[in-house]
């Protein structure tokens, strides 16, 4: 003796199965992309910022040697071995200074 059933098994329609692979292929290839991008620009940012470092470490000790350089040239030794070779001028001498009297009245 059978007994019928009047529950009929599901049949899925190929179609929906291949329209279900279909969506998660797109999704994991969108995700690869998204993925891939990602990684490109934290990569180029990296580069960038070592880029940027590189400039300022540069730049710091361009200035440094600026500022020596400066210091070197406002010495008072330049100045007066300048004054007395290339200008013909003579140091200071007690002679040469003279005092104004200030007169009150």
């Amino acid at each position: 003796m059978t007994i019928k059933n009047n529950i009929s098994p599901k049949k899925v329609e190929p179609q929906k199965i291949g329209f279900s692979w279909l969506v998660i292929i797109c999704l994991i290839f969108c995700e690869l992309l998204v993925y891939t991008w990602i990684r490109t620009e934290s990569t180029q940012t990296i580069l960038r910022v070592s880029k940027a470092q590189a400039a300022y470490i540069s730049k710091t000790s361009y200035f440094k040697a600026l500022s020596v350089e400066r210091d070197r040239l406002k010495s008072d030794d330049r100045i007066t071995r300048i004054a007395k070779t290339r200008l013909n001028l003579s140091p200071d001498t007690l002679d040469q200074i003279i005092y104004l009297s200030r007169e009150d009245g």
